[in-house]
């Protein structure tokens, strides 16, 4: 692959990661959503025929905490995926993107199969499982992406990736939707067993097809000009055996240490200091639209249980359109710079977060409310269409401000040395405000959770659109220099 070109096999690494990740978030980004509310109904005596309080295996707890486990459960898988990425970076080096892929990837399936049966001590166990291997996953995919991304197509590149990334909210939300309506428990305040057992069932046989998938992604290797082909291109199989095998065994303990050395310093610049503040935004917004949106759409009675569902799709569709409008279209929207995009994505959030007000009692993000006390500040009852808007315009911007986080990553880190150590700061200071989020989400209502969103969203745009005005010169003067090169030879 030049500088500025990519190989056919380039594309399909490109696709097959989107593919797997769209697979394997299908069934975890649906649990997430969904899973206050069912691990709630599961230990519920109402919704199973049964007596007494809430039981989890013979143990004793409270309706107010079984409320809370979803939350709790989500809050250790991000803690653990912040404390991962300070490893990620060295697993990566050591046994490569691929193989850390594939085991990290496993580790989510794992924990989709415990809430099958969510017996309580195994869903908090699973999470901080699954969160060890998320730091990896995500620095393993961040760094195939850029390595298979040629400098002046990572826009298009991020916004395919997150465009099949995001349709996994709207599959896995049809998914959700269908059970729920064939089991004919839409219409009433519970989900069975009997409809969990299949629901995470399916899901979990959905994660395992998204594993199987990452296992046809091809190795590449670094050219003299920094860029990456694939190992297959134009070699001999001979070589190309002995090219892949030997990859991940270069890495030593120098290579560890200095990869945890290199993030440290990253973050002490000035460019990936101010970028922090925007990673923190969207992890903290990812609280909101991946956790508590869903909980409140199910807490708020005169909604429908299947419309959780629909909230998954809606946020889903938001995610599309933003990721073709500014990812794959990235390429043409690119000359305008990435701030504006910010911008209508702060934009757009506003807008859904003030409609959320208006529309969601603000205690349901912490139990269920009655039909009668189904109301908003301003709408009387909570309209369900109001509910589907906010949705999609919470996905829309969160697009907005990823696919752009991509970009500029990739275009200011774009060598491998310097691609994981970004991604893994970016994953870190996501997680750890998703951490909190989900954490607080267990003590404040809806509308100090607003406040804290629309703060951040303000103070991650500035800081984002400062780092894009002064690096904006260097891509321009980076393209004029290969371009008086070029007409020398």
């Amino acid at each position: 692959m030049e500088g500025n070109q990519m190989s056919k096999k380039n594309w399909a690494n490109i696709l097959l990661l989107g593919f797997g990740f769209f697979l394997l978030f299908t069934a975890f980004q649906t649990s997430g959503f969904v899973q206050t509310i069912t691990i709630a109904s599961f230990l519920s005596p109402d919704c199973n025929n049964a007596t007494g309080s809430y039981d989890d295996g013979g143990i004793e707890i409270s309706e107010n905490f079984a409320n809370k486990i979803g939350y709790i459960s989500l809050c250790i898988i991000y803690l653990m995926v912040a404390v991962g990425n300070w490893i990620s970076v060295s697993v990566v080096a050591v046994i490569g993107p691929k193989l850390s892929l594939l085991i990290s990837s496993l580790l989510y399936v794992v924990y989709i199969a415990i809430l099958i049966r969510p017996y309580v001590p195994l869903v908090f166990i699973g999470a901080a499982i699954l969160g060890t291997g998320g730091g990896v996953l995500w620095t393993a995919q961040g760094q195939i992406l850029i390595q298979n991304s040629s400098k002046n197509r990572m826009g298009s590149t991020s916004g395919i990736f997150w465009l099949m990334l995001e349709s996994s909210l709207v599959v896995g939300g049809l998914v959700y939707f269908t059970i729920i309506k064939i089991s004919g428990e839409g219409s009433n305040n519970c989900i069975k067993r009997e409809t969990n057992y299949i629901l995470f069932g399916v899901l979990t046989a959905l994660g395992l097809a998204g594993v199987f998938v990452f296992m046809f992604i091809q190795p590449v290797k670094r050219e003299a000009d920094g860029s990456y082909e694939p190992l297959n291109s134009e070699k001999k199989d001979e070589e190309q055996e002995q090219l892949a095998s030997s990859q991940p065994k270069k890495a030593s303990m120098e290579t560890i240490v200095k990869a945890i050395v290199d993030a440290f310093k990253m973050l002490l610049t000035l460019d990936m200091l101010l970028l922090s503040i925007c990673f923190i935004y969207t992890g903290y917004v990812l609280n909101f639209w991946s956790g508590v949106f869903g909980t409140i759409t199910g807490h708020t009675g005169n909604f429908q249980k299947f419309n959780v569902g629909l909230a998954s799709l809606f946020i889903g569709l938001g995610e599309i359109a933003g990721g073709g409008l500014f990812g794959i279209l990235g390429k043409y929207t690119i000359r305008w710079g990435r701030d504006p995009i910010i911008l209508i994505g702060m934009l757009v959030h506003f807008l859904a977060f003030l409609l959320v007000f208006y529309n969601f009692p603000n205690s349901a993000s912490l139990e269920d409310i009655s039909f009668i006390d189904s109301f908003g500040y301003l709408f009387n009852p909570s309209i369900v269409y109001v509910g589907h808007l906010c949705a999609f315009l919470l996905g829309f911007g969160d697009s907005c401000f990823n696919t752009q986080i991509y970009s500029i990553i990739g275009g200011l880190y774009p060598t491998d040395e310097r691609s994981a150590p970004a991604m893994a700061l970016y994953k870190f200071f996501q997680s750890i405000a998703a951490m909190v989020g989900f954490l607080t989400s267990t003590l404040i209502t809806v509308q100090w959770q607003l406040l804290v969103l629309t703060i951040l969203a303000v103070a991650g745009t500035l800081c984002f659109s400062t780092v894009e005005w002064r690096n904006r010169s260097r891509p321009k003067n980076l393209e004029h220099s290969v371009q008086t090169k070029k007409s020398q030879d």
